[in-house]
Order: C-alpha cells, then sequence, then structure tokens
C-alpha cells in the first residue's frame, strides 16, 4: 500500500512540473489607456479641476486589478496637469473599464498659454497623456502613452 502511495505521489509531482509554472510566471502585456472624456469641474483663479475618464483595454488573460495611476496631461506638446489616482478597479481578462480621476492644473500656467489657445481656435489641438499604472502582485508598474487630436470649431 505504501509503494502505491508513493508511486501516486510521483506522478503528481512530475504533473506539476509539466504545468509550466503558469501561475507563478504570468507575463502581462501592458495595458492600453487612453483618453476617453475631458472636463473641467471647478474654475478658480489659482487651481482648475478637470475630471479625466480613462478608457483602458486589458490584453491579457487574466484580470489586472489596478491600485494607482499616475499621469500627466500634455495639450501641444506642454504639460497641462499631473495627477495621481489611487481608486481600484479590476479590468476584466481581454476586456476593458474606464477610471475617472480628477487632475488640476494653475491658471498662471493656463494663461500664459492664452495668446496660443486662441490662434487655434479655428484649428486642431494635440494632446498626449502618459503615465504609469500599478497593478496588484506587480512589483513594477506598467508605463502607457496616448496621443490623439482634436478639432476645434469654436469660431466660425
Amino acid at each position: 500500500m505504501k509503494i502505491i502511495f508513493l508511486i501516486m505521489g510521483v506522478f503528481l509531482l512530475s504533473a506539476c512540473s509539466n504545468t509550466n509554472n503558469s501561475l507563478f510566471s504570468l507575463k502581462a502585456i501592458a495595458p492600453k489607456v487612453n483618453l476617453e472624456n475631458f472636463q473641467l469641474v471647478k474654475l478658480g483663479l489659482s487651481e482648475q479641476v478637470y475630471r479625466l475618464r480613462l478608457h483602458i483595454k486589458n490584453p491579457n488573460s487574466f484580470p489586472l486589478p489596478i491600485q494607482n495611476l499616475t499621469y500627466q496631461l500634455f495639450i501641444n506638446d506642454k504639460s497641462f496637469a499631473k495627477g495621481l489616482s489611487n481608486k481600484s478597479v479590476v479590468i476584466p481578462a481581454l476586456g476593458e473599464g474606464y477610471l475617472e480621476t480628477d487632475v488640476s492644473s494653475n491658471l498662471a500656467d493656463v494663461v500664459q498659454g492664452w495668446g496660443q489657445w486662441f490662434s487655434l481656435a479655428k484649428q486642431s489641438l494635440d494632446y498626449k497623456i502618459k503615465g504609469s499604472i500599478g497593478v496588484t502582485s506587480f512589483a513594477i508598474p506598467f508605463p502607457f502613452q496616448y496621443s490623439d487630436k482634436v478639432d476645434l470649431q469654436l469660431i466660425k
């Protein structure tokens, strides 16, 4: 009887060694992050607060439990705002989700570029958001960067 248990134990150990240790060696692909929405929440003399809605796509076959996000928003290659979010969200395997976060900017920095802003009123605006996503159980955060262009039709 002891020999049967010994043989079964050897088979179980050999079966476990052939699983490629998939649970212990997850190789994750960085999620895709783009800016879905950008709106002014608060307008003050020294500070403005904007709400960003980020669309996150998970290309991995396992869920991504996001624990934090740091980012910087650029408009026409100029730094516009920086932010940090500690909101937790789980993006399903091969799925997508959203994260809303608030970011603030300084009025002095925005006013400094107003001449350029008004000259762009009939043109388009380039923006870029870049940063990193901290995921539970991964020591190194995933970097991301997304760029796009918005047409401005303010003045006709």
